[in-house]
């Protein structure tokens, strides 16, 4: 599960705890609807049938993202997804991928791992060429930009859903896999494409002061293993945002609670989250409110601390993985472990670096290496940049 599955279910603690907690989300979305419907929202062409709605959310992440930073590949959700394309299926993975794949005649792995190291390479050029941080780009840069952003999108939905989800409606296989990079780019239509340059565009014109401040690029939390998994949109100068692009000029509650879990799991207080939003990315509106705030009207108690609601959040996590069955999954425990190890030296990563302490003094305080050209230093050095990528400002 995620925190999205959490807050999905109507039987999950985890999210009955935030819809409990955070009812009263009328509070805000009262005000913040009545600005929304006088707003021009933008609008696909009429009577699109099978309208991307969701890989046009992740896609204009993915964009606005651009606008703040150029992250590695390796350092992408999308990245995980496109090396699960290259990997050879096993046959425990799924009966119905592999049935898929035969009867199709499917080439196996899905995509060759030249392609997708192709891609990747062709979208730094990209990057390097068109230099999209901090300005607003030309209109055919930003047709090109969108089209990379919008597989990176495609990407990201194989490692989030799962490949017997999407095998047989994922433009990446249907009516084929793709050849090469330009197939791949070809996928999304033009009025897709004409979608995302215009959230684009209106984000830039509104909110381009933001590109220059402090950042924090698609975010985790040390609390992100107890929920099986969450990573926010971004942080900004201490505000944390979420990015929605839907086409009924509503915030809804369910935005809210969203909000709310990625606030609750800072357990460690990483980001020092001080302000909350929400962006409407088709109506290119931006509702912020300071946490306190944030946490009076949704709580309807004027005593009610961050503090207490993480430590209140996080027992209430614990119990979840304490109780049967998920206490005796021994793959999902050791899972979280993981999840939980790595979490921890973030953690440990940032207060030393806070420190300005030398990475050879980081890596023997939180893996314990010492010797260079060694596999364990090669591990953990490798592990130490992926933890700069996510830290990276």
């Amino acid at each position: 599960m995620s925190l999205t599955s959490h807050l999905k279910s109507t039987t999950s603690p985890i999210g009955q705890f935030i819809r409990q907690r955070f009812a009263h989300t009328a509070n805000l979305t009262k005000d913040a609807n009545l600005q929304l419907r006088s707003a021009t929202t933008l609008r696909p062409s009429a009577g699109t049938p099978g309208y991307p709605y969701s890989t046009l959310g992740i896609a204009i992440d993915y964009r606005i993202r651009y606008s703040f930073a150029i992250t590695p590949p390796q350092y992408l959700v999308a990245w995980k997804g496109a090396k699960l394309l290259a990997a050879r299926q096993s046959a425990g993975d799924s009966d119905f991928t592999a049935a898929w794949i035969e009867s199709n005649g499917a080439p196996h792995p899905l995509y060759p791992l030249k392609l997708i190291e192709d891609f990747f390479v062709s979208l730094e050029t990209i990057l390097h060429t068109l230099q999209p941080v901090g300005q607003r780009l030309e209109l055919k840069a930003e047709r090109r930009l969108a089209r990379y952003c919008y597989v990176l999108a495609l990407f990201e939905e194989v490692y989030r859903s799962g490949l017997a989800a999407l095998i047989q409606r994922s433009p990446l296989f249907v009516p084929k896999t793709k050849q090469n990079v330009e197939e791949l780019l070809d996928i999304p239509q033009a009025p897709w494409i004409e979608d995302l340059c215009a959230m684009s565009t209106l984000f830039c014109e509104r909110y381009q002061e933001l590109f220059s401040r402090p950042h924090t690029l698609n975010p985790t939390f040390a609390g992100s293993p107890d929920v099986g998994g969450a990573d926010a949109d971004m942080v900004i100068d201490g505000c944390l945002i979420d990015i929605k692009t839907t086409v009924r000029p509503n915030l809804e509650a369910e935005h809210l609670y969203q909000l709310a879990g990625y606030l609750l799991l800072d357990y460690t207080d990483r980001y020092h989250i001080n302000m909350v939003g929400i962006y409407m990315a088709r109506q290119g509106l931006l509702f912020t409110w300071p946490v306190s705030e944030f946490l009076r009207q949704l709580t309807g108690n004027d005593t009610a601390t961050l503090l207490s609601l993480r430590q209140a959040f996080r027992a209430v996590c614990q119990t979840y993985w304490d109780t049967p069955p998920l206490a005796d999954d021994i793959v999902r425990q050791a899972q979280r472990e993981l999840g939980q190890a790595f979490q921890s030296r973030v953690d440990q990563v940032q207060t030393l670096h806070v420190q300005a302490v030398e990475r050879e003094a980081i890596l023997e305080a939180v893996w314990k290496v010492k010797r260079r050209n060694t596999e364990s230093y090669e591990e953990a050095l490798r592990e130490y940049n992926f933890i700069e990528g996510l830290l990276q400002k």
